[in-house]
């Protein structure tokens, strides 16, 4: 039996996808992270987050860095996926996000990250929506056990209605997929 593998919490593992084709340094990490036509849309990482990100993920064993010489610049930490990095984030990238708030940041870094892996996308958006089924008929169960009007039967509705609107959202990915 092998050992649990923990997976870093949130859209930080989307990094290591900045590490998939190849070792990078930091800086230029962060600046690929920060692109205004990119992922800088959905997540603003200001560069010290992304530093210390990174040494987490060092940390947990994502990945490695060497210290490398750059004469007459200062030395730079260029990070490397490691196989256990390559594993956790090849199965992220590939699952649905759990919860309706993660679509906003985290299933678009995924998407992102994709870069035109068209089948890749499809199945991904396939499985979040199968599970934004699942999302809505809970909603519209737990939505039945209010009074219309109430608090609770208002938060369930918009619940509903955002939902709904994430579903729309996935069925225009499937014929009009994103050329990242």
């Amino acid at each position: 039996m092998s050992p649990m593998i923990r997976r870093p919490p949130g859209i930080e593992i989307s990094l290591l996808g900045f590490l998939r084709d190849g070792p990078e340094h930091g800086y230029q990490i962060h600046q690929m992270v920060s692109d205004p036509a990119g992922l800088g849309l959905v997540w603003n990482l200001k560069q010290s987050q992304s530093y210390s990100l990174l040494a987490k993920l060092e940390k947990d064993g994502y990945v490695s860095s060497v210290i490398q010489n750059q004469d007459p610049h200062p030395p730079r930490r260029v990070y490397r996926l490691t196989a256990t990095g390559r594993k956790v984030y090849l199965e992220w990238l590939t699952s649905p996000v759990a919860v309706p708030r993660l679509i906003r940041q985290e299933f678009l870094a995924k998407l992102y990250l994709l870069k035109g892996e068209r089948e890749s996308i499809r199945l991904l958006v396939d499985r979040q929506t199968v599970i934004c089924k699942r999302w809505q008929a809970g909603f519209i169960q737990q939505s039945a056990r209010f009074e219309p009007g109430s608090f609770g039967w208002l938060t369930f509705q918009y619940r509903i209605n955002h939902n709904a609107s994430i579903m729309a959202w996935l069925e225009n990915l499937q014929t009009e997929q994103p050329s990242t």
